[in-house]
């Protein structure tokens, strides 16, 4: 079945990669300048949305993805009014609107929504114990996602890192030339996620008609030191690394410390991750390089 594909946060480093990625298969796609698609204003969201599936040619599917969010951790702690309605109340919004209209509908969450006290990798069946604003506003979003749509597709992503973005390499590589040396913590585990990967692996759930919670992050676990490391090998920058406890950077919202995800629902759904490795490198020598 041809698709079609509406972007809501186009211009976001996941929005970003999924129109990389779309382009690159030949499909069609929107992807409105946040300006003009506000997911916060009902009226806004009502017409893009409706607009975009009066425009369907008969026989295609149309998709919505939501990859707007408010993303300041910190900030969020300050701002829980904002937080929430961009990423509690706003999702829910887009997947009432989709459904209304007839297209499927993806939201895009967070490893934040868990404590981080487990000793594995959390699973989808798993229970969130969000630790900040963030984390809870990202988990009303995709609770109010499921109940507005049973048949949404609500992806977490975690340690997210790729093209038009900020994000921990690229912060890392800043940092590490301009000073002479960098600490590094040791003790907060992920699993980094290049967004076109998170982006493909989106498309592929999509395409195999997935529905309900999903984890889709990079294969394999680091810390933020391992990771660290990874990226300046990679740049070839030198500059030493000190390892650190989270202790010596404090900060007012609380963070998981293990942030790994499972990702074998996907994977029995067809869809598989890179190795972060792999990833990172791509990343780091193609376009950083």
């Amino acid at each position: 079945m041809p698709r079609a594909w509406l972007i809501a946060g186009a211009g976001g480093m996941l929005g970003t990669a999924l129109q990389r990625v779309l382009v690159a298969r030949g499909e069609r796609l929107e992807a409105p300048p946040e300006g003009s698609f506000d997911i916060t204003d009902e009226g806004v969201v009502a017409r893009v949305v409706h607009g975009f599936a009066a425009g369907l040619e008969p026989g295609t599917e149309g998709v919505l993805v939501n990859a707007a969010a408010y993303t300041d951790v910190e900030r969020a702690e300050d701002e829980p009014e904002v937080a929430q309605l961009v990423n509690g109340r706003a999702p829910r919004l887009l997947a009432e609107v989709a459904r209304d209209a007839g297209l499927r509908f993806v939201h895009v969450s967070t490893d934040f929504v868990f404590d981080g006290t487990k000793s594995g990798a959390y699973t989808e069946e798993d229970a969130p114990n969000p630790l900040s604003v963030y984390g809870r506003s990202k988990l009303d979003g995709e609770r109010g996602v499921l109940e507005a749509d049973s048949d949404a597709l609500v992806a977490r992503a975690a340690w997210a890192f790729g093209p038009a973005g900020v994000n921990f390499p690229v912060k890392i590589l800043a940092a590490a030339r301009t000073r002479p040396a960098l600490k590094v913590v040791t003790d907060e585990v992920g699993s980094p996620t290049y967004t076109l990967d998170l982006a493909a692996g989106i498309v592929g759930l999509v395409e195999a008609g997935a529905s309900g919670l999903y984890n889709l992050v990079g294969s394999g676990a680091c810390s933020r030191f391992e990771l660290a490391a990874e990226t300046l090998r990679l740049a070839g920058v030198d500059t030493p690394l000190e390892p650190v406890t989270s202790d010596a950077f404090p900060t007012r919202a609380a963070r998981p410390a293990n942030s790994v995800l499972d990702c074998a629902k996907a994977a029995r759904s067809g869809v598989t991750m890179r190795d972060w490795h792999d990833s990172l490198a791509d990343f780091v020598l193609g376009d950083l390089g």
